[in-house]
């Protein structure tokens, strides 16, 4: 008889299904070699509603019946430098074969946003030690970056999706299978720390972002969420003895949300509530820069927001310090503002690491 199932040993792989936009909603792909990422918490959580047996001529239901399966799944990550490209392409829609840094092992990934993500999908895998946890596909529709300054923890990625199942007795994932994933080059290594963060913001008619520009928070959190949601249409159901409806592919259902909350450790003047008053507009960008991949390229993460409304500047009412926490809309522009060029979609998000391939491809 195996022992109890220890946490901590848990495994997680992601895995792109098809090629290109290519992905079969509700067909599962192996997890292999460069599939691995290491996680915090998470896992899938599929509901049902369930219905009792109302026929009369009974004191009491002798059956009750299961209803159409929904099945999202979060997971907690560290950031870290390398590793996270599909994620992140995942999310953002559109990556491309990245910009190779002279002659060097660096290479640039430029994310941009892909207002239809259709047909962008991942099979996503746990290795629960006695069985596979396998979300058989599933749409990346939000992430959360936060961090804060004097702690020792790195920076943490919340990782919201909407998967179409979870199977627990799969016969694309397996036990047997799971011997054949590996992390990618570096992704045990390199957390992404507060410390490695710089900020920057000014206004957004104002000059291209410079060193002048700095500000210096004490914790931040960067919300994008896509609204998105799939339809039970019949097409896909379990294959159960006694099958249960599937949502399929989830598409559009909204303008995405995207929200960036600063809070900086004392309040000194009005003039942030000022600029609330006066409905002044900003742009900014995040850029987390870590070790040297060959010089003098640095793996780096860095996210650019051309169009940043603040919506709410309220001071804490504390006792002894008063802090200023400042919570911006990131919307998108009609064209782009200074310094960043062709920059028109709401975000950003740059990567340099050592991956040499398309992570959409």
């Amino acid at each position: 008889m195996s022992g109890p199932m220890t946490g901590s040993l848990q495994q997680l792989a992601i895995k792109k299904c098809g090629v290109g936009a290519g992905g079969t909603w509700n067909e599962a792909v192996a997890c292999g070699a460069g599939d691995g990422i290491l996680f915090l918490s998470g896992q899938a959580k599929p509901t049902a509603p369930s219905a009792v047996d109302q026929s009369r001529g009974r004191a009491y239901a002798i059956d009750q019946t299961k209803g159409a399966i929904s099945c999202p799944a979060t997971y907690k990550l560290a950031l870290r430098y390398a590793g996270f490209e599909l994620l992140a392409a995942m999310y953002m829609g559109t990556a491309g074969l990245p910009a190779q840094q002279a002659a060097t092992t660096a290479y640039l990934h430029t994310l941009l946003w892909n207002t239809d993500p259709y047909g962008l999908m991942i099979t996503v895998a746990k290795n629960m030690i006695a069985y596979i946890e396998e979300v058989t596909t599933a749409k990346v529709v939000g992430v959360v970056i936060s961090g804060e300054a004097g702690t020792t923890d790195p920076l943490s990625l919340e990782l919201e999706l909407i998967g179409s199942q979870r199977e627990v007795a799969s016969t694309v994932n397996t036990l047997a299978t799971w011997a054949n994933v590996t992390l990618p080059t570096d992704a045990d290594k390199y957390p992404v720390m507060f410390s490695h963060t710089q900020f920057r913001l000014n206004l957004q008619s104002g000059a291209a972002l410079g060193a002048g520009d700095i500000i210096y928070p004490t914790s931040f959190n960067l919300s994008m969420k896509r609204k998105m949601k799939g339809d039970f249409t019949g097409q896909y159901r379990t294959s159960a003895s006694s099958p249960q409806d599937l949502c399929d592919e989830p598409s559009n259902d909204g303008f995405p949300e995207k929200k960036l909350t600063l809070t900086f450790p004392k309040h000194s003047s009005a003039t942030y509530m000022t600029a609330l008053q006066n409905d002044t507009r900003y742009k900014g960008d995040i850029t987390a820069t870590g070790p040297q991949i060959a010089s003098p390229y640095n793996y780096y993460h860095k996210w650019e927001f051309p169009h940043m409304v603040l919506v709410n500047a309220q001071p804490t009412d504390d006792q002894g310090r008063i802090k200023e926490p400042l919570e911006f809309d990131l919307v998108g522009c009609a064209a782009a503002p200074t310094g960043m060029t062709g920059l028109t979609a709401p975000v950003r998000w740059d990567i340099m690491s050592k991956r040499s391939t398309d992570p959409l491809a």
